[in-house]
């Protein structure tokens, strides 16, 4: 897989894993974190994210071998985007105008600096 598109695949991955960290933290809201292993379906689903992230960073370790550091840790700030649209679409959090106008500055920097690459 090409280096680049396997550093947006860990920014998705990452993406999923705060999506199930946060039904986690849903599914114990109010209780205290060792509730965390009282119910088998939150053990799975927080297993799940754990392992997401460990898939990850097994991928942004592969993803390196080939691109730069300071060119592959701008597509991160991706992240700042698609987890807030997730949150809005699967928990009916509120975004901003702000938010939608940081994130298309957010891209537009992507595009700059990827697109200058040395």
């Amino acid at each position: 897989m090409p280096p680049l598109i396997l550093a947006v695949c860990v920014v998705l991955f990452i993406a999923c894993g705060q999506i199930l960290f946060k039904i986690t933290a849903e599914r114990i809201s109010g209780e205290p974190i060792t509730s965390i292993i009282s119910d088998w379906r939150t053990i799975v689903i927080f297993g799940i994210a754990l392992g997401i992230y460990g898939v990850a960073t097994i991928m942004w370790v592969l993803a390196l071998r080939e691109l730069a550091l300071s060119q592959a840790y701008m597509l991160m700030s991706l992240s700042f985007v698609i987890v807030p649209v997730a949150a809005m679409v699967l928990f009916g959090e509120k975004l901003s105008t702000g938010f939608f106008l940081g994130s298309a500055l957010i891209i537009s920097g992507l595009i700059v600096t990827l697109g200058s690459r040395p």
